[in-house]
């Protein structure tokens, strides 16, 4: 067995719902991978990952760039993961990615136990009116944080 060098190419590149672009990086049958996969995804600004759910895989998103918000759980409880920070989603639980920026893309790698990546993933659109209702909340606190730092940081060259 030798290790597998894996690079992305454009025919591995498939749409998204809102915009957003999934590139295979990691997955059956393309390597021989036994329970894992990976995708990067960027997402447009202003635009939600609809909800979804993965039935009987867990999932890690590593932030790459760009400002985000995970919604997840029952009442689509939101983390604010920074660049480099990682959020551990269990198998089962319905979450949602919202791209905090009006403009600027966010750059995710997702990582999954399910090695074709979506082979047990489901729609969750019950959720879609709660995901909808927090990212206004969402993207209004991230514009009112970007505006408290460039006052702190004019007030600090004063």
């Amino acid at each position: 067995m030798y290790a597998v060098l894996c690079r992305p190419r454009g025919a591995e590149t498939r749409p998204l719902p809102e915009g957003a672009l999934a590139t295979h990086l990691l997955y059956a049958p393309t390597v021989p991978v036994d329970r894992l996969s990976a995708i990067r995804v960027l997402i447009p600004g202003g635009r939600i990952l609809p909800p979804a759910q993965h039935n009987s895989a867990e999932t890690a998103l590593v932030v790459l760039s760009g400002y985000t918000g995970v919604l997840s759980g029952p009442t689509m409880a939101p983390v604010l993961p920074a660049p480099g920070d990682l959020v551990y989603i269990p198998a089962g639980v319905p979450y949602s990615v919202v791209n905090l920026s009006h403009n600027a893309a966010v750059l995710l790698l997702a990582i999954t136990t399910d090695p074709r990546f979506d082979a047990g993933t489901a729609p969750a659109a019950d959720y879609s009116d709660a995901v909808a209702t927090r990212a206004v909340t969402l993207r209004a606190e991230h514009v009112d944080r970007i505006a408290q730092r460039r006052a702190s940081d004019a007030r600090r060259r004063r």
